[in-house]
């Protein structure tokens, strides 16, 4: 089978997109229960579509062309998971395509194939995470529009445009999602390995990255909206620990297959013999990659299999080295059809009623199951993290992350917090209240004209307007 897509017949990308689509799209049509992320996304592009104005009067940290992805969903399509997910499927399709396209157009590998995009796509369908339109997934669209011109042979006075153009791309990636800017360092050693004039390269490329970010900062300067983005999206600290979204047992359960994958393919890479001096340099920069990936990776506030999906470009890459290896043909089928009948498993784990045996734990990224609540298609604020309120409701002020709230609800000892959370609800006041934090009590009393107007329901935390 490995065989049949070491040609580039328009058969074989036929037989890919069908085995993409086969895999991903009954789990799709027949879905899941939504989950936490995508419904933030949601609301941040329903704010959006109503007409406020991201960071000014939506309190959230998500990037910038990110959020246009959503207010665009949500114009087209609603709060729809169903559309949500049929976007991200997309783009991991466009995402393997492009990327097998750029290796083949500049020869990367001794022949031309669809091995790099197959190993993209089955990898790609490994958990219903990567079916979740996140922001680092969008963003990494971007870096892989990247890669054919960063690895220009760049030569003084000729085709310059084209640095600037990738690093345009990279920062289209970091105003997708912010941590994306370490890629940075890919562009750079990629300037080192294939450019002529190192230092004029780096130049043009660094201002290619900084030019939508100027652009950016002009709206935000006309708008008045400079220091909001400054505080809740450029400026967040770094943090420098790991934190796992869900069980790290699930996740490397999950990464298994690509981890072994990765290994034998970096062994069979190894034990190459002496190539075009183009393509020692192209792996050279894949291995800048997957390190920044890594390092992306395992800083991030929150990991879960969803991350993982900056692995994807270089696992796909240095895997063709390994199914193109001189071993012997059976052992290759095998190994693959291991891995896609691994894939299977993990997918439909669920529906094949399997889960118990692999004991996976998917419960931190879902929406808790409520068994009644007291409010339908109302306006509503959650004081607290459980955005499940929203799920059937409209969230009104800024305070949607709960975490960025914290700049007002967590400095009520402070006269500008408080004078910043009288202005917001003066303009927006939600119909019914969730107090999770057992603040009501408080806020009631340094804000009686607000917070006062709001009376006990049967419900313990729920309050309603009178």
């Amino acid at each position: 089978m490995i065989s049949y897509f070491r040609s580039i017949l328009p058969s074989r990308l036929f037989l890919l997109i069908l085995l993409f689509v086969g895999i991903q799209l009954p789990l799709v049509l027949l879905g899941i229960r939504p989950t936490a992320p995508e419904l933030l996304h949601m609301l941040v592009g329903e704010r959006l579509a109503d007409g406020y104005n991201m960071y000014r009067d939506i309190y959230d940290n998500t990037a910038p062309i990110s959020a246009f992805v959503y207010w665009l969903l949500d114009v087209a399509a609603g709060r729809s998971f169903l559309a949500y997910r049929l976007t991200a499927m997309g783009l991991i399709l466009l995402q393997g395509l492009l990327l097998n396209s750029t290796l083949n157009h500049h020869s990367v590998y001794a022949t031309k194939n669809y091995l790099p995009a197959l190993l993209y796509l089955i990898l790609g369908s490994l958990s219903f995470e990567f079916n979740m339109l996140t922001p680092l997934l969008i963003g990494n669209t971007f870096l892989i529009l990247s890669l054919p011109y960063i690895i220009t042979l760049n030569r003084e006075g000729f085709e310059n445009n084209r640095l600037f153009v990738g690093g345009f791309m990279l920062g289209l990636a970091a105003l997708s999602y912010l941590p994306l800017a370490v890629f940075l360092l890919v562009g750079v050693f990629a300037v080192i390995f294939f450019a002529s004039n190192t230092f004029r390269s780096t130049m043009l490329m660094l201002c290619g990255f900084l030019f939508p970010y100027a652009v950016l900062m002009t709206y935000y300067m006309y708008t008045n909206t400079t220091q909001e983005f400054l505080e809740l999206h450029l400026l967040r600290p770094w943090h420098l620990q790991v934190a796992f979204l869900r069980p790290p047992s699930d996740v490397a359960k999950l990464m298994i297959i690509p981890g072994i994958i990765l290994v034998l393919s970096l062994l069979s890479a190894a034990s190459l013999p002496q190539r075009l001096v183009f393509q020692v340099k192209f792996q050279q920069l894949m291995w800048v990659w997957l390190l920044t990936s890594l390092l992306v990776i395992f800083t991030r506030d929150e990991i879960s299999a969803a991350t993982f999906v900056l692995i994807l470009p270089p696992v796909a890459y240095f895997g063709q080295f390994f199914f193109t290896s001189n071993r012997k043909g059976w052992i290759l089928n095998t190994f693959f059809l291991v891995m896609l009948a691994g894939t299977l498993l993990l997918r439909y784990r669920l529906v094949l009623g399997i889960n118990q045996f692999m004991q996976m734990d998917e419960s931190p990224l879902l929406l808790p199951e409520q068994a009644a609540v007291p409010m339908q298609n109302s306006t509503v604020l959650v004081l607290g993290s459980d955005i499940s309120y929203y799920l059937h409701n409209k969230p009104v002020t800024p305070y949607l992350n709960w975490n960025l709230a914290q700049r007002h609800f967590g400095r009520l000892d402070e006269y500008q917090a408080v004078f910043q959370l009288h202005e917001n609800f003066r303009h927006e006041m939600p119909q019914y209240l969730v107090d999770k934090t057992g603040l009501m009590p408080e806020l009631s009393y340094k804000l009686p004209d607000i917070f006062g107007k709001y009376e006990k329901t049967g419900d313990a935390g729920v309050y309603r307007l009178k």
